[in-house]
Order: C-alpha cells, then structure tokens, then sequence
C-alpha cells in the first residue's frame, strides 16, 4: 500500500507514519511544516499510485489551546480551508480515505467540535471512514499552549519532581495510547469501515488519577489545583469491529516516563526547563 499521510508531522502523524512503515507500507508525507507548497488548505495533492488516504492535518492542541476564545476564529478559518481543499479534490478521485474526527464532535461548544462535525459529514457524502479519536497520549511533545495534559504532567514530574494541576482532577476523561490509535485507523481503512468508530480506552479515568499514576512512577509530589474542570460525558456510537485497546494506562505513562527520562539531558531539555508550568 502507498499510503498519502496529511498531517504527517503533527502529534497523531508522524507516529502514525512510521507505524505504516513498520509493518511494510509506504508513505507519503504531507505537512505544512515541511514548507509552504505542503500547506493543505490550498496546495495541489498528487494522488498519482496513492491506494489510501489519511486525512489528520488539523488546527488542534491541547484543552488550553482548543478552547481559547481569542483562537477560536483562527481555528474555523483553518479547518475550513483545508476542508474545502482536500475534500474537494478527493471528491474527484476514488481513493479511499480516513478522516480522523474527534469525541468532541458531539459537541458545539467549540469551533473544533464543530468543524469536525462537518467533516465527518463531509466524509459520509464522499463514502469516506470516520473514527473518532479520544484522548490519545504517548508522543513526547514540547511544552507548549499546545500540549496536552498527560505529556505536561510526565514533563513536570520528571524534570521538577512536581506536578502542579490547573484544576482539582475530579473531571473524568478516556485515554488511548496512540500506539493502539495507529492500529485503529489501519483497521478502519482495511474494513472499509462503515459508520462512525470511537478510538478510546472506553475505561473513564479522573485526571487526578492519572496524575497520581504518574506520581507513583516518578515519585512526584501531586497538587491539585482549585479549581473545577468539566467532563464531557461524550455517547460512544460504535466498537471497531476487530479492534481494541491493548495499552493499559499505567503501561503507556511507564514508557512516556521511560523516554522523557532518557531525553533528560537531550535536546527537548531547555524547552521544559524553560516553560512555566501552572
């Protein structure tokens, strides 16, 4: 399978990338950070001896990111674009593709939800297959408006012994590595898969507790914050037939606490060091 990856370098995709290639496929990047002519919501896709498409470039971050107000028309005028760019051109071809949607699609409160609402409609319209994937973690990321909860806590707890919470960790949230994530999105594609799919844990986890995993793991002090988050109590609307989760929770912090201590004293150090965490 050659395989056209749009989002290739991002958080989801560059994992994603090299798990296609580790089990035998060949991939095609596609990402704006590779420069200009790769921007997605205007550049040309060359869909020349491509068998499959994963659609994963978007506008997204981390809770503190997503729900900014002041990015929140950034974010639509993003989306949109690369909407109107790369479903158009798909719909001139008969290429399979996989649009990675998201749980928070259930919701209005955001542009994110809303726009990946649209796609997965968008998606249905051109017979294209929707999952929704959950809150994946395992990637190092660095810190960052953009970051997501469980990679600032393991940052923290190895680099300050510390893991300063923004809210009391009662809200309740599902977790999946992305290693499992990876493995999803092949199934959905090889099933041709109809519907819509959730790519989660389906195990709800309170914050706090997984930030007392980590804890347990690192031997950092756990602080709570005061004040109180919000848990979207998103509907499940369907199992992938032939897939489920392997990766415990507690297995996937291991081996994020495993990596970010053996790149302590690398490269991404500085940028933890010299974050504010809060």
């Amino acid at each position: 399978m050659n395989n056209l990856v749009i989002g290739s370098d991002g958080f989801v995709g560059k994992p994603f990338c090299s798990y296609l290639r580790r089990i035998g496929e060949t991939v095609t990047e596609f990402d704006v950070k590779r420069g200009p002519a790769e921007d997605a919501r205007y550049a040309a896709l060359d869909l020349t001896g491509i068998d499959r498409v994963y659609f994963l470039a978007w506008d997204v971050g981390g809770a503190k990111y997503l729900y900014r107000e002041d990015v929140q028309l950034r974010q639509f005028d993003w989306n949109v674009a690369l909407m109107l760019n790369v479903f158009g051109q798909l719909r001139q071809t008969a290429v399979p593709f996989l649009f990675v949607s998201s749980q928070l699609a259930e919701e209005c409160d955001t542009v994110y939800g809303v726009t990946k609402r649209l796609g997965e409609t968008w998606t249905k319209l051109l017979g294209g297959v929707r999952v929704r994937l959950w809150n994946v973690y395992g990637p190092l990321e660095k810190v960052s408006e953009r970051s997501h909860v469980i990679a600032d806590f393991v940052w923290q707890a190895v680099m300050t012994g510390e893991i300063n919470m923004l809210t009391d960790g009662q809200e309740q949230r599902q977790f999946i590595h992305i290693d499992d994530a990876c493995i999803a999105f092949h199934r959905a594609m090889a099933a041709k898969a109809a519907g819509i799919y959730d790519v989660t844990s389906f195990e709800w986890c309170k914050v706090i507790e997984m930030a007392w995993l980590v804890g347990d793991l690192t031997g950092a002090r756990v602080v709570p914050g005061t004040s109180q988050g919000s848990t979207p109590i998103t509907p499940m609307v369907g199992k992938l037939p032939g897939w489920r989760p392997e990766v415990t929770l507690a297995d996937g912090l291991r081996r994020m606490v495993e990596s970010i201590a053996g790149n302590k004293h690398g490269h991404l150090t500085s940028t933890v060091l010299s974050a504010t965490f809060h």
